[in-house]
This record gives C-alpha cells, structure tokens and sequence, in this order.
C-alpha cells in the first residue's frame, strides 16, 4: 500500500534474551547521524536510521539444522555491527555496495535496508550474502530462512497489517492516527489456534527470552 506523503513505514519488534544488555534507542556520535538502539554487549544494533532517510533493521534467523551450530564469536563477526555499518551510508543504494562487497562471517541473519526511493532484503547462505530488491507494497519478515519463505506466525502479521493499511489509507495520510493501531498489532499476544508455544504470538513472552522492545518509524518524502 502506498502512502503518499510517507514512503516508508516500519513496525518492529526485537526479540532477545533478557540478559542480553542494551540501550534505548537515541542519537549517536558520527557523521551521518543515527538513531539507534545499541546492543551493549557486542556494540552494534537491530535497527535505526539516520539523517539521509535511511532505516536498516536486522533479524536473526533460526539455523537449518542440516548446515550446523552457530559460529562461535571468535569466527562470526556481530551481526548488530553490520547493521550499524550500513547506517553509516546515505542512501539505500550505497548500503547496496556494501553488502555486495562485504566478505565477513555471520551467523545466519535477514537484513532490510530502505530509503524513500529504494528498499532491500538480504540474507546470508554460509559465506554468501544473497539480496533481493523489494517492491512497493506490504512486507513481512521473521526468522525464516529465505525471501519467499513465510511462517504461519508472519502470515498471521501479514493479515493483521494488510487489513490496516487498507483502513489507514483510507483515512489519509495522517500518522499520528496510525500510531495507536500499529502498537496494538506489535502487542498482540494471541497465538494459533491450537498452538501453546509463546513464540508464536507477535509479543513474546518466554521465561529467560522474549519481546524487549517495538519500533515504529515513519519516514517523510
């Protein structure tokens, strides 16, 4: 869906472990400047945006089982310092050429990069990092593995924001009015039917892990 005044939306919420230190978002030193939430233990980010208008949101993504563990810290490079790097840049296409030349080591992750003339995904395969450009309209991403690959938990949020912003955009462009319901989709704590695993909601509340923190970002023309 198409928002004439504002085009880029983004609703987020970041899943962690509890323990796991970090900061609320704010402006950081450096040129461009960032907003940012910090990740305190290993010094990156999971999503922000700076003064050129571009957002750059990381996912972790589940390990297929049939590719091993996890790289251990010495190997993989923090995957929130990309995320960071990429904020560094000014524009959607120049995060582009940094992900096409970079050769570092992650555990596995999906990253989203956008301004208001381009957006793009990006996961990584082993030593690769594969991108996709996306094209206008609604997406929806979580810790699955590929572009096309969606969970019953992501078609559920698609659901829930495609029936939104068909109601918002006829309402006008007035995000103010868009706040309120797009909190209420990222708080939404109901899970499928049958289900009793509390990953499935979209807020997540485990003992030791869960939702930490949502995001909503508007991004003006």
């Amino acid at each position: 869906q198409n928002f004439e005044n504002y085009p880029l939306v983004v609703a987020a919420n970041r899943d962690e472990h509890f323990d796991r230190p970090s900061a609320a978002p704010a402006l950081l030193d450096g040129d461009p400047k960032i907003i940012a939430g910090q990740d305190l233990r290993a010094g990156g980010t999971w999503l922000g945006v700076n003064e050129s208008g571009l957002m750059v949101g990381i996912l972790n993504r589940r390990i297929n089982s049939i590719k091993g563990d996890a790289l251990p810290p010495t190997v993989a490079r923090s995957r929130g310092l990309l995320c960071l790097q990429l904020l560094q840049t000014n524009r959607a296409t120049e995060a582009l050429n940094v992900i096409e030349r970079d050769k570092a080591r992650y555990n596995p992750f999906t990253i989203v990069f956008a301004d208001k003339d381009a957006a793009y995904v990006a996961y990584n395969d082993d030593a690769k990092i594969l991108v996709q450009q996306l094209k206008p309209g609604l997406h929806v991403f979580s810790s699955v593995a590929e572009f096309d690959l969606n969970s019953a938990k992501a078609e559920r949020a698609r659901a829930r924001f495609a029936s939104l912003m068909i109601r918002l955009s006829e309402n006008g462009n007035q995000p103010k009015e868009w706040l309120a319901p797009l909190q209420h989709i990222l708080s939404d704590h109901s899970l499928a039917d049958g289900s009793d695993d509390p990953g499935d909601a979209i807020c997540v509340h485990r003992e030791t892990s869960g939702t930490v923190s949502s995001s909503i970002i508007f991004l003006a023309r």
